[in-house]
């Protein structure tokens, strides 16, 4: 039987190979809503589309994704409420550099003068203001400032199953991190582990669930820690480090992470291992590509000490899509198989 059917438009893209699907139409948000009550709005009347969308059979268990909003206000020009298939994310900077870069070759934002675009991007994290390099036609590069970074905590102890005793820091990048130092354990990060760390992902945090409580200092709404990092030295002689963040359901990242190199950035500016205004590269699973960030200034979260981080990376367009979603359809309303 084919029914009446809701119809829903999406780009596609990739970052270093880390999914992003944008869905930009289709969707009556409030007149005049603040970007956390739009994502309220979502969560009660549109979550079911989270579902769809992020999961088989038009998705997949690590799809990620993001919903393009009308900005609240004119100090924004767009608001991004992102998405996978189990949570709502704050923030994410692979999926900020697909966007922006996405939204000016497709004309979906004016271009700026001299091959250069701004967008301020309204985050349930908070401003985000992206820059977006192109020369004609060819779109080739976002740099974005995230919000503050700031270390939470360190030196958290934990057990992890087969590896033994470790450490972790908690990092707030955009999301808050359990940061895991994997130098001199067993564990490599490398594409045929990605079933390993995505189990110990999850074993480490919720040990670290146990051990702290988070508020972000300036934020209230923001107490969730979803996310945790591995990390270790680098394939690439260029590179700082090496590194995979696991989230939600055991879902990993193939980029190096743009929420997670900020994360990473404050850890090693705190601990003395990286200066103000010093650049870096970050490397992901998939060893391809890189992300290049920098602390650019010192700030202050409500009397707590943050860094002001930025990174750079590109993306890659992959297509679009018009979905039809009959919600009477249990398998295309989305399923997950682990």
């Amino acid at each position: 039987m084919i029914r009446q059917q809701d119809v829903f438009d999406v780009v596609y893209t990739h970052t270093d190979g880390d999914p992003l699907c944008i869905v930009h139409s289709g969707i009556p948000y409030p007149a005049g809503s603040t970007i956390l009550e739009k994502r309220r709005f979502l969560e009660q009347n549109y979550d079911w589309l989270r579902r769809a969308l992020m999961r088989e059979p038009r998705g997949h268990k690590d799809m990620f994704g993001v919903f393009l909003t009308p900005p609240s206000s004119a100090d924004f020009d767009a608001g991004l409420i992102y998405i996978d298939g189990t949570n709502y994310s704050h923030m994410c900077g692979h999926g900020t550099i697909a966007i922006a870069m996405a939204m000016v070759a497709l004309g979906m934002v004016r271009r700026g003068d001299g091959h250069r675009t701004l967008i301020r991007f309204e985050t349930t994290a908070g401003l985000v203001t992206a820059e977006v390099a192109n020369e004609g036609p060819d779109v080739l590069w976002t740099r974005f400032e995230n919000v503050p970074a700031y270390v939470a905590a360190q030196d958290v102890p934990f057990d992890l199953p087969g590896i033994g005793s470790l450490k972790a820091d908690i990092v707030w990048g955009g999301n808050y991190f359990g940061i895991i130092d994997l130098r001199g354990t067993s564990l490599r990060i490398s594409p045929e582990n990605g079933s390993e760390l995505s189990r110990l992902g999850i074993v480490a945090r919720e040990q670290l669930r146990q051990k702290i409580q988070l508020q972000h200092p300036s934020e209230p709404h923001i107490n969730n820690f979803n996310f945790v990092t591995f990390w270790h030295e680098p394939d690439n002689s260029t590179s700082k480090y090496k590194n995979v963040h696991v989230w939600s359901a055991g879902q990993i990242s193939r980029s190096a992470g743009g929420t997670g190199t900020s994360a990473m950035m404050a850890m090693y500016e705190a601990r003395g291992e990286m200066k103000l205004h010093e650049p870096i590269l970050s490397e992901g699973l998939l060893g391809i590509g890189a992300f290049e960030g920098c602390l650019i200034g010192e700030t202050s979260l409500n009397g707590t000490r943050a860094v002001r981080p930025t990174v750079k990376g590109t993306a890659s367009l992959l297509g679009t899509a018009r979905w039809t979603i009959d919600r009477n359809d249990p398998v295309g309303a989305g399923f997950v198989i682990s």
